[in-house]
């Protein structure tokens, strides 16, 4: 087969750390050389990885669309990246009080979408807690494991709230009402993912699978005819191990969890995430959720949102809005699984 040179990997920044790292892993995917009607793009975008795969069928794909796709994955990593100190957001981020700022389409619709969720989650998600996380030790400042004082935890919750953002979506302004700090990390991925499917889309391409930094979107089939097959990771320190799969067919997949990203501190565990309504790390026993969504950037957001809430409250808000989550909590004798209503019934076969 002929297949298009792929980007070398090369991870040229830390990755971002805001609430929420994923583990997603591709079940049945090995063995592409078997599949040659199967292109493969991969490369490094926004602190982490990227994986494109293509069945093209009797479309033509343009010979330069890897370049395509890198280049769309660069702008939107100068857009959102918190490494980047000239980015658009980091500028943002600086703006003056009160002062409407005008942004890009992109930023726009990720803000839009972020306030979205944050009020359907009463605030459990909320892209402003990126001062809480780094105070805990979790973000690119490096705190040696100290536990913050109660009265710099409650400082800092002083410039946290998304409801401090107003948007303008007229004028395509953004105005920060207070001096929160923004870090999208928790979305931008997400984003990412349904801007290289549309990308993909608008080129006549029907069955692809795009991945950034575990987000997945999946349109079409295999090469093989069948659905994509992937796999919900069993929480454990060490990868690999499969907890479920689902075959997926036009529809995009998020998990978050906070099994592998956190300290120990006079014998209690400390998570990378941290519960923006007060500031200290989420201390329940929740280890992993995915949400299976139309869009990757939605899914990424409530899985996030919903690592926060924990087990009871993430399951009674699935069943409330109607989402196919899968939750894995972790008991005495190990991982138990809960699943929602629609997930049971999509991909379950219950």
């Amino acid at each position: 087969m002929k297949v298009l040179p792929t980007k070398a990997i090369t991870k040229t920044r830390p990755r971002a750390s805001f609430l929420v790292t994923c583990f997603l892993i591709f079940a049945g995917l090995q063995g592409c050389a078997k599949e040659p009607e199967q292109l493969v793009f991969n490369g490094a975008t926004m602190g982490t990885t990227y994986l494109v795969k293509i069945v093209p069928g009797e479309t033509v794909v343009a010979k330069n669309l890897a370049d395509h796709i890198d280049d769309r994955l660069k702008g939107l990593d100068a857009t959102f990246s918190t490494y980047q100190k000239s980015s658009e957001l980091m500028n943002f981020n600086q703006s003056a009080i009160n002062q409407p700022v005008s942004v890009s389409p992109d930023m726009l619709k990720v803000m839009t979408i972020a306030m979205q969720v944050y009020q359907q989650s009463d605030g459990a998600f909320d892209p402003t807690v990126g001062p809480l996380v780094n105070l805990w030790g979790f973000g690119p400042n490096y705190t040696d494991q100290v536990i913050p004082q109660a009265q710099d935890i409650t400082h800092h919750l002083l410039s946290v709230g998304l409801n401090n953002l107003l948007l303008n979506q007229q004028a395509g302004t953004a105005t920060r009402q207070s001096d929160i700090q923004l870090d999208l990390s928790a979305i931008a991925k997400g984003y990412a993912v349904d801007a290289v499917a549309e990308l993909l889309a608008s080129s006549g391409l029907v069955n692809y699978l795009v991945e950034v930094g575990g987000e997945l979107r999946l349109s079409g089939r295999k090469a093989n005819g069948q659905r994509w097959k992937i796999a919900i990771e069993k929480p454990s320190l060490e990868q690999g191990n499969v907890q479920q799969a689902i075959s997926v067919e036009d529809m995009a997949v998020a998990t978050s969890g906070d099994y592998r990203n956190y300290f120990e501190k006079n014998g209690k565990r400390y998570s990378h995430t941290i519960d923006p309504r007060t500031g200290y790390p989420i201390d329940h026993g929740l280890a992993s959720v995915t949400v299976v969504s139309q869009s990757a950037v939605k899914a990424d957001a409530l899985a996030t949102a919903m690592m926060v809430m924990g087990p009871e409250k993430a399951l009674r808000f699935t069943e409330q809005n109607n989402l196919a989550a899968y939750l894995l909590i972790k008991e005495v004798d190990g991982f138990k699984s809960r699943a929602s209503t629609v997930f049971t019934q999509d991909f379950l076969g219950e």
